[in-house]
């Protein structure tokens, strides 16, 4: 099982979200403890992956070595309006 580790910023920013939609966030990082790889995760450079949750982008980096994820960013996806 891999460890999580959130950025301070990345804390404070989930702090700021609905309930509902932390709780979602944070069900998908617990995810990324058994799987840090998942199906539908991106892989956008040689460090970071991506995975998505509605409107949400979830950044993060995995060392394998130690077994950690990292979450760098979460991101909102902007509307086309």
């Amino acid at each position: 099982m891999y460890s999580i580790q959130v950025d301070r910023a990345v804390e404070l920013q989930l702090a700021d979200l609905h309930p509902k939609r932390f709780k979602q966030i944070v069900l998908r990082l617990y995810a990324l403890q058994q799987n840090p790889r998942p199906p539908d995760s991106m892989i956008l450079d040689a460090e970071t992956c991506r995975v998505s949750m509605g409107s949400y982008r979830v950044l993060y980096q995995i060392d394998d070595s130690i077994q950690r994820v990292s979450v760098i960013a979460i991101r909102e996806q902007e509307t086309g309006d």
